[in-house]
C-alpha cells in the first residue's frame, strides 16, 4: 500500500488552530516546557492521520502542527479504526484493530504497521466468537499490550478481550469476563482499557448500562487485570472501582497510564478523567466543550498535560442556517442537541490538559478537517484513538 505524504501549509495550520476556543489560562513563556512528538490519530476512513507537532503550553493554541500527513491501513468500508498503539519493543510499528467487519471477509481486522514506511506489514481477520455475536455493529476501539502481546478490545455484546501474538498475529484466546472474578456484575455498554507501563497490569473500564447494550447510566467500572495472566488466556482480578458520570451522556472509550504508573487519563465523552492507578479512585473529571466529545487522552512524558482527542461539531459561516451565525467557528452557545447532520462538520481535534491546574488551556487544534478540506474531502472527519512517539 503505498504512502502519500500530504503535507499542509503553514497558512493552513494557523487558520485552524483557531477553530475551537477552551480555557485559556496560558503559562508564561518563561514557565514553558516544549515538546516534540509525531501523534498518530486514528479515523474511520481506514487511516491514520501523521501530526508532528510543538507543544508549548504558553501559546495560544498549545498544540502547534508542523505538518500533517496519512498513513492508510485501507479503507473506510473495509478498515475504519479507533486504535493506535505503538509497540513497546519498536517504536516504529504500530499496531491497530478495526472498528466494523469487513463486508469483504465477513471479519474485523488485526494488523500492524511500518511507522517509517507507512507500510502494511501484517493484517489477519479476527472473526468474532459466538459470545458476542448479539451485537456487532461496532468491534474493536481500545488494546493493551506486553511485551509479546498485544490485545485488542472490543465493543460487541457481550465484549471480548483478544490475545494476539505480535511476532506473527496469531490468536491465543479471547477472553470474555462474564463468569469470571471479574465479572462486571451489571448490563453495560462497551469494554474499553489499556496497559500499565510496566505492562504487569491491564485496565478494563466498562459502560454499566439500563440493560444490557442499553443506554448509559452514568457509572463507569474498572476492573484491574493481571497482564500475565491475560497472556495465557486467564483472568487474575487484582482491584476494582467505579466512577461517576452524567446518565446518558458520560460514555467510557480510550485510556492510557501515565509514564510512571501513578496516573490514568481516561476518555469519557462529555468528562474527560484523571484516576488514581493504585486505588481507581477519581483524581479529577473535566468536562468537555458543548459541542465536543472526548474519546482518549495520553500523559506527555513527565505526566504534567494531557492530550485528548475530541470529535468537534463546527460551525462553518454559511452552511449552518438553523444558527445564523457571523463567526465561522465553533459557538460554545448552540445546544447539540438542536443541531441536525447538515448544519455542521464534524472535525477530530487535540486539546492539551494541565494536570496540575486541572483544567484544559488555550485553543483546540484540527488534525482532521485540516486535511480534508485541502483534500475537498466533504465528509464529517470522525476520530477516535491516539498515540505519539515524543522526541
Amino acid at each position: 500500500m503505498e504512502f502519500i505524504p500530504k503535507k499542509i501549509g503553514i497558512y493552513s495550520l494557523v487558520a485552524v488552530g483557531a477553530l475551537t476556543f477552551g480555557t485559556l489560562g496560558l503559562v508564561s513563556q518563561a514557565q514553558a516546557k516544549t515538546y516534540d512528538a509525531d501523534i498518530y490519530i486514528a479515523g474511520m476512513g481506514g487511516h491514520f492521520a501523521d501530526a508532528n507537532v510543538t507543544i508549548d503550553p504558553s501559546k495560544p493554541a498549545p498544540i502547534q502542527l508542523n505538518s500533517l500527513s496519512k498513513i492508510d491501513i485501507g479503507d473506510g468500508e473495509t478498515h475504519p479504526t479507533h486504535d493506535a498503539r505503538i509497540d513497546v519493543n519498536n517504536k516504529d510499528i504500530l499496531f491497530w484493530s478495526t472498528y466494523h467487519i469487513d463486508p469483504d471477509t465477513g471479519a474485523p481486522h488485526v494488523g500492524a504497521t511500518d511507522l517509517k514506511t507507512g507500510k502494511v506489514l501484517m493484517d489477519v481477520n479476527a472473526p468474532i466468537p459466538k459470545a458476542g455475536e448479539a451485537n456487532t455493529k461496532s468491534v474493536y476501539c481500545a488494546s493493551g499490550q506486553t511485551k509479546d502481546f498485544f490485545f485488542p478490545i472490543t465493543m460487541t455484546n457481550k465484549a471480548y478481550i483478544d490475545v494476539f501474538k505480535k511476532s506473527n498475529l496469531e490468536r491465543i484466546a479471547s477472553i470474555f469476563l462474564e463468569g469470571t472474578e471479574a465479572d462486571p456484575g451489571v448490563p453495560y455498554l462497551f469494554y474499553h482499557g489499556s496497559n500499565s507501563p510496566d505492562m504487569t497490569k491491564m485496565l478494563i473500564s466498562v459502560n454499566e448500562s439500563d440493560k444490557q447494550h442499553g443506554k448509559v447510566i452514568g457509572k463507569i467500572h474498572l476492573m484491574l487485570l493481571d497482564a500475565k495472566a491475560l497472556e495465557k488466556g486467564e483472568v487474575k482480578l487484582l482491584k476494582r472501582g467505579v466512577i461517576p458520570g452524567n446518565a446518558g451522556k458520560t460514555m467510557n472509550f480510550r485510556s492510557t497510564w501515565s509514564r510512571d504508573g501513578k496516573l490514568i487519563a481516561l476518555s469519557g465523552a462529555d468528562t474527560m478523567y484523571v484516576i488514581d492507578a493504585d486505588t481507581l479512585k477519581l483524581v479529577a473529571r473535566q468536562p468537555m466543550g458543548k459541542l465536543e466529545e472526548n474519546h482518549d487522552a495520553m500523559f506527555t512524558p513527565d505526566g504534567k498535560y494531557i492530550i485528548a482527542t475530541s470529535r468537534t461539531k463546527t460551525l462553518s459561516k454559511g452552511n449552518s442556517p438553523k444558527i445564523g451565525k457571523d463567526s465561522p467557528y465553533c459557538s460554545e452557545e448552540v445546544a447539540p442537541e438542536k443541531l441536525g447532520n447538515d448544519d455542521y462538520t464534524m472535525d477530530g481535534q487535540l486539546k492539551l490538559y494541565d494536570v496540575a491546574a486541572k483544567k484544559f488551556i488555550g485553543q483546540a487544534t484540527s488534525t482532521c478537517l485540516t486535511c480534508h478540506n485541502e483534500e475537498g474531502v466533504e465528509q464529517h472527519a470522525v476520530l477516535c484513538g491516539l498515540d505519539a512517539n515524543f522526541k
